[in-house]
């Protein structure tokens, strides 16, 4: 009997924002969005602009 695939989880991953730790969010970012399973996630990516 195959089981069916459990639905994927939604996930979102804020990043950027006005602080001087701006690029260090972004990197961050790239790094999590990377290692997450597309197959278990839903990811959406939100960055916050600067201004």
């Amino acid at each position: 009997m195959i089981e069916p695939l459990p639905e994927r989880v939604r996930l979102v991953v804020l990043f950027g924002g006005r602080s001087a730790e701006r690029e260090v969010s972004c990197v961050s970012a790239a790094s999590v969005l990377a290692a997450l399973d597309p197959a278990r996630y839903d990811v959406v990516a939100v960055g916050i602009t600067p201004a």
